[in-house]
């Protein structure tokens, strides 16, 4: 199990490598992203991996979301 609870900094790429090596882990990312994408109006799978367009960690809305 794996708990992010948001005391921490972030950084461009900090779940790629995970998302990439466990398909489950990627699994579970794709549906949090599915069901954040109704609340946002941008691409947390794009954020963690710093795909150009994507909102940096600088935004209050992309760290603290809900």
């Amino acid at each position: 199990m794996f708990v992010f609870p948001g005391q921490g900094s972030q950084w461009v790429g900090m779940a790629a490598g995970l998302m990439e090596s466990s398909e489950v882990f990627a699994e579970r990312m794709r549906e949090c992203a599915a069901a954040l994408s109704a609340h946002t109006d941008w691409s947390l799978l794009g954020v963690l991996r710093g795909e150009p367009g994507a909102p940096g960690f600088d935004r209050v809305d992309v760290v603290q979301p809900v």
